[in-house]
Formats: C-alpha cells, structure tokens, sequence
C-alpha cells in the first residue's frame, strides 16, 4: 500500500497520505492535499489538523494483518493519526490530542499490493 485517501466523516476528500516503500514495519509518510478538495473543508478542523503547516515527512508505523493494514504517526502538532484499512480497501481515520479528536472515511485505490 503506497497511497491512501482521507475524506471528512461526511465523504468530502480531505488528503491523500502517501507511504514510503519497501514495505517495513517502519516506513515515512506524507500528507498531499487532495486534487478535489474543496476551500471549506481544506479550512475545517479536520484540514487544519491535517494539513497544521508546511508538508511534513512522519515517520510510521505500518502493520499488516489478517483483517487489513495500520498505520500510525504522531504530526508535528501532537496529534496521533491511526489509519486502519480493512481487507476491501475501505477504513477509516482517527486523529486524537488529548481529550479531542476528529474522524472519517479512508481507503486504499491500490489495495495492499505486495
């Protein structure tokens, strides 16, 4: 898995996380500004976390299992992403700071190909 798109909980395409390979248990991602994003939600929380300054190059974890692939990365912010990507290519997101957090829909064009 090379690419993955984050879109808001609504549907609305947020991002595109890019994922370094080989595949290894510790590989570097990147967050890309979706082509179809639009100003409001590239302006919401969500884009504003995502997207907090300039692209920057994370460090991840990434595990694949029986029931799909994880991945997970601290932003520059302090804001824990975990993306989880089920066996159909479809998951979701979550990034959390303490007591707050935001969500939605991700999925892998690709698949999990090896």
């Amino acid at each position: 898995m090379n690419m993955i798109v984050l879109m808001t909980a609504a549907g609305a395409p947020l991002a595109m996380l890019g994922l370094s390979t080989p595949d290894l248990p510790q590989r570097n991602c990147i967050f890309m500004i979706h082509p179809q994003v639009t100003s409001a939600v590239f302006e919401s929380k969500e884009g504003k976390i995502v997207f907090p300054d300039r692209p920057t190059e994370y460090p991840c974890s990434y595990a694949r299992k029986q029931g799909g692939t994880d991945i997970a990365f601290t932003n520059q912010n302090g804001w824990r992403f975990e993306v989880r990507i089920g066996r159909g290519d479809e998951g979701s997101w979550r990034a959390s700071l303490a007591d707050d957090a935001v969500s939605g829909r991700a999925f892998s064009p690709f698949g999990d190909r090896k």
